[in-house]
């Protein structure tokens, strides 16, 4: 890689080309299931992949004594069938990805009443994409307004444009022909349409042909059939974080969920704050302290210092109850708890004797509180910030109410 930045330009990016099929976390899914019927095949299929960015849907076709068509998306990968016995069955399966066909796997094979197959499909990647993240944290002292990439191999040429999120830009190309070596280059400009950042490389988009493999075992009445996705191509390329280390300011740290009523009935919950450092640099709490009113309708804060050091840019940190024994110890980072209060209380974050973030929530509004944070009555449910609302945090509209997400900053479920 060979970068080029000119002497005012401050900002850190991290590159993730995702290359036929990206692995965007460690999220796998595997499933299995056995179901018997009098006469048949009782078909269950398991998948096994990694969830790449972008995925839409698993979709198997089978080709027997009957044409089925299933479809599944990511988080629901299991399908479950009862198939008449045949001398040929066929499955088809495809992996669909950033809105186009990414992968393909097939397999044929002979089912019998009372026997129990195992079908293994290996995926085959029929194209890529390349997808590129640039984070800039909430503010973007940084001062990126636009951009572009180009990519090209040959004579195709592709210019894909910048697209805004809660935290920074993306770029995500179409599917891109695979066994071919591309040229890239990402450009970065400010509000006044100056160069202040551009980066060009190479990569090669390739494919593995693993042959489909088939195992057969005898055990009652069940197909099992496996998918199993081509083996990932990975490129990261990442320019060097010019960071601080330093004490935040106001609005570096957002308040991005608290959980006031946990359900008694359920032992896993726990009451909870969460903070978000919305900035590109890691920031020093030795002098915060979350503050919360012991009553709904006091203005007093208590507040209890933070027992962690340090945050790092865009991570959350959840401050729970040390008292309680269900709080996760990961999440015990405070000194002391003060209750929160499930109706009405008010929450802040201070540090260094200033207020960094704080909001006042509530079943409804009042006359003194005419618009506030919403939280709901019903138990084990949370209020969370929906992060591309932050500069609005204080509109009611800005937040969610949804299952608890410590530590992830989500939407509401």
């Amino acid at each position: 890689m060979s970068p080029m930045m000119k002497k005012h330009a401050k900002i850190a990016a991290s590159f993730l080309c995702a290359l036929s099929l990206w692995n965007c976390g460690s999220d796998s899914h595997e499933t299995s299931a056995t179901i018997g019927k009098s006469g048949t095949a009782s078909v269950a299929l398991s998948l096994a992949y990694k969830t790449p960015p972008l995925l839409d849907s698993l979709v198997l076709y089978c080709y027997g004594t009957d044409t089925l068509h299933y479809v599944r998306p990511a988080d629901n990968p299991t399908f479950s069938m009862d198939l008449f016995p045949s001398d040929n069955w066929k499955f088809k399966a495809k992996l669909y990805a950033n809105g186009a066909l990414m992968q393909l796997g097939e397999l044929e094979t002979r089912l019998e009443a009372g026997t129990n197959v195992d079908l293994n499909i290996q995926m085959h990647p029929v194209v890529g994409f390349v997808y590129v993240e640039v984070p800039l944290g909430l503010k973007n002292d940084a001062g990126i307004a636009d951009g572009r990439m180009t990519l090209s191999s040959g004579s195709d040429r592709y210019e894909i444009p910048m697209e805004k999120t809660a935290e920074g830009f993306l770029f995500k190309s179409g599917m891109l022909k695979l066994n071919r070596e591309y040229d890239v280059e990402i450009t970065l400009f400010n509000s006044d349409g100056d160069e202040i950042y551009k980066v060009t490389d190479k990569f090669t988009l390739t494919e593995d042909s693993p042959v489909p493999t088939l195992t057969l075992n005898s055990l009652r009445s069940a197909v099992s059939v496996s998918i199993r996705a081509a083996e990932e191509r990975v490129l990261e390329m990442t320019v060097p974080l010019k960071a601080s280390y330093r004490s935040p300011r106001t609005e570096d740290i957002l308040i991005t969920e608290f959980f006031a009523s946990p359900d008694s009935k359920d032992s896993s919950q726990y009451e909870f704050v969460e903070i978000y450092n919305g900035s590109l640099d890691t920031l020093i709490l030795d002098d915060c302290a979350l503050g919360i009113s012991a009553s709904g309708t006091s203005t007093t804060l208590k507040y209890m210092p933070l027992t962690v050091s340090e945050i790092a840019p865009r991570q959350a940190l959840v401050l729970g109850d040390v008292s309680k024994e269900n709080t996760p110890p990961l999440y015990i980072n405070t000194d002391g708890w003060t209750p929160l209060v499930g109706t009405k209380s008010s929450i802040a974050l201070k540090c260094n004797g200033e207020t960094i973030d704080s909001l006042y929530y509530s079943a409804s509004p009042d006359s003194v509180h005419t618009n506030v944070v919403p939280t709901s009555a019903k138990n084990g449910i949370s209020t969370q910030l929906l992060l591309e609302s932050w500069k609005t945090r204080s509109d009611s509209a800005a937040w969610c109410i949804g299952k608890p997400t410590p530590g992830t900053v989500s939407i509401c479920e």
